[in-house]
């Protein structure tokens, strides 16, 4: 019987797909002045778990090399892009980051205009480049604080994107 165990254990092992893991929708981004922003950082995280989204934030305030965020993790910086940690063996040299451009609807929630890894692209260049650069691949691509390139915007112009996210606004009812 342990043998037979064995091998169905092996059998769903091989069954798991490449891209096993968390895989985010449009409604999992959500206004992004809901998110838990973490102490000293300018990003928001989210998690469908509460004690994987104390963890994630536990992370990012602790600034210590080599943690992982859990799968599931959502980062966002602005509420037109985001990172979400998929697990599995989706992409093996991102650590496991997906990287999105976001944009509204007609409703103001979010819907997904681009989803990927390295060939993923905003103003700057590859989302997943980027977070390659400095030492943020020692924070699991966790870019401030950790000598990435730095944005061309200040905190303040941060902030301003942040409180203008527009799926913030309650959606009336169509006309």
């Amino acid at each position: 019987m342990p043998i037979r165990a064995l091998v169905l254990l092996c059998l769903a092992l091989v069954a798991v797909p490449a891209h096993a893991g968390f895989k985010a929708h449009a409604r999992d981004f959500k206004c992004l002045l809901k998110g838990t922003k973490p102490a000293g950082k300018n990003f928001y995280v989210f998690h469908r778990s509460k004690r994987k989204l104390a963890r994630a934030v536990a992370i990012a305030e602790s600034g210590v090399p080599g943690q992982e965020y859990p799968v599931g993790t959502i980062l966002q910086l602005l509420p037109f892009e985001a990172m979400v940690k998929r697990g599995g063996r989706f992409n093996p040299e991102g650590h496991g980051w997906e990287f999105f451009k976001l944009g509204v609807n007609e409703r103001n929630r979010s819907k997904i205009n681009a989803r990927g890894m390295g060939e993923v692209r905003n103003f700057i260049g590859s989302c997943q480049g980027c977070h390659m650069t400095g030492q943020a691949p020692q924070f699991d691509l966790v870019c401030e604080g950790h000598g990435a390139l730095q944005l061309p915007i200040d905190a303040a112009v941060i902030q301003e994107n942040q409180n203008s996210d527009v799926r913030c606004l309650k959606a009336g009812p169509a006309h």
